[in-house]
């Protein structure tokens, strides 16, 4: 029994020894866990204290819901550490958008296997996996408009962020409640924060009440008449509680191998899948998966002359000349993200264009510059300045990566590139950036793009468009 059984309302009590019955791998989560009452929260959540990973319950939340919601919500809870979701938000992000969105990622996933979750092989019918019909689920607009079936939570925030009002208020969700640092974590442009626009329209219902809870900061969903959802809260974690959490599933993956009963379950085999899949790839493979992709994407080509082919127009004057012949060397534009942030990281740059420069041979490498703008550099002394034609490309050479210098603050605008300079092109794009990117969300889409992301970024990059890696040193 988990370490909290003793003081475990009777209704968690019958839910967890129920579970035992339907998911053998859910239950041995659960036992690793302490459950402990607590009045600072309104429904569960699970978190992390100096002892170990602690499922905190509302007595009263799980008293007024039937056992069959709650089994949903324990396995909602867990899907959302197996999916690798942070319970924070992140720079720019609107807090309450960001979990409702990931809500509705978890919420679908449940849908599609609610009759198979519980499956084991060679058993009897499962039975099923139930949540409130009340909760949100991804919408149905959004795979309609993005042709995207199996959305990570990011896809689905940016659609979000990016709908009308009119498009947001058929939502199911119309509150969060929070902790008092809300307003820190929210963004502060109001065209992008569905809170700040629900306020400015007085005819219809805020999708953003915010209530505090000094005690217990995260959020938690409300539907219409202000009841609470039984979502559990998201709490914020920083990345020490992420690798405790982590630990903890390894422990679990290890103790469920050893049960013959779970080793037949549907859920137990898809979802060690699943974290696996999730987790960082080998540190010794993001400099060939760059080279693989640059390889696979690549396509165009260009002229050059060639001794091969003879200069027609000289040779009846007796002059062997080289002649124009199309060639398929091909040609990749490498963009540099030079803000103050990213070039102060020499070894990330050196490692990427150590990358590149395996390339040279096959490839012609055109470089460029982002910082505040876009522009071509020229050498002048031991570093790179803009130069004044954005017409005439540079070509890469060996070593040029130690001109690159900042010609900025530190603040980062790619618009200027995706939705202007790009215009007309077609070769692969390869952009060298630590990801911290102002205006992310209105790049206009070029493919194909591969985003090669600095080591040691707190959070994971997420890409507008295209395949991204992180430098791995």
């Amino acid at each position: 029994m988990p370490a909290g059984a003793s003081v475990l309302s009777d209704r968690m009590s019958d839910t967890l020894e129920l579970l035992w019955g339907r998911s053998r791998f859910v239950s041995y989560f659960y036992q690793a866990v302490d459950v402990i009452e607590s009045r600072a929260l309104l429904t569960i959540a699970l978190d992390h204290s100096g002892a170990g990973t602690v499922l905190y319950y509302n007595r009263e939340f799980v008293d007024r819901s039937n056992v069959e919601d709650l089994i949903g919500l324990l396995v909602h809870e867990l899907l959302h550490l197996v999916h690798n979701h942070r319970h924070r938000a992140r720079p720019g992000n609107d807090p309450g958008l960001q979990n409702l969105a990931q809500d509705m990622v978890i919420n679908g996933y449940i849908r599609s296997r609610e009759r198979s979750f519980f499956s084991r092989t060679g058993g009897d019918s499962p039975p099923r996996l139930m949540i409130p019909d009340a909760l949100p689920g991804v919408p149905a607009r959004f795979t309609a408009e993005t042709g995207v079936t199996d959305p990570a939570w990011e896809d689905v925030y940016r659609w979000l962020v990016d709908r009308p009002e009119e498009k947001l208020a058929d939502i199911p969700v119309r509150a969060v409640e929070t902790g008092d640092d809300f307003g820190d974590r929210s963004v502060s442009d109001e065209r992008y924060h569905p809170g700040k626009a629900a306020e400015r329209d007085t005819d219809r219902e805020d999708i953003a009440n915010v209530d505090h809870d000094d005690s217990m900061e995260g959020i938690v969903f409300r539907d219409d008449d202000g009841n609470v959802l039984p979502t559990g809260m998201h709490r914020y974690r920083d990345e020490e509680r992420k690798r405790s959490m982590d630990a903890l599933m390894e422990r679990v993956f290890s103790l469920a191998r050893q049960d013959a009963v779970c080793r037949r379950e549907r859920a137990f085999g898809e979802i060690e899948v699943l974290v696996r899949s999730l987790r960082d790839v080998d540190i010794s493979a993001w400099r060939s998966l760059v080279k693989s992709y640059i390889d696979y994407a690549s396509h165009t080509s260009e002229w050059k002359y060639s001794y091969s082919r003879f200069n027609r127009r000289y040779f009846a004057g007796g002059i062997y000349a080289p002649g124009r012949v199309f060639v398929q060397k091909q040609t990749i534009t490498v963009v540099v993200d030079v803000s103050g942030s990213m070039v102060v990281k020499p070894a990330d740059l050196e490692a990427a264009f150590g990358v590149i420069e395996e390339l040279l041979g096959k490839y012609t490498v055109n470089l460029v510059c982002v910082d505040e703008g876009v522009y071509v550099p020229r050498k002048e002394g031991d570093r790179f300045v803009p130069s004044d034609d954005l017409a005439k490309p540079y070509r890469y050479r060996r070593g040029d990566w130690k001109y690159l210098k900042t010609q900025s603050s530190g603040t980062t605008f790619f618009a200027s590139l995706f939705n202007e300079f790009m215009n007309g092109h077609g070769e692969m794009l390869v952009v060298i950036t630590d990801g911290y990117i102002y205006d992310l969300h209105e790049l206009k889409k070029y493919s194909p793009t591969l985003w090669v992301i600095s080591s040691g970024r707190g959070e994971p990059f997420v890409p507008p468009f295209g395949k991204s890696v992180t430098i791995r040193l």
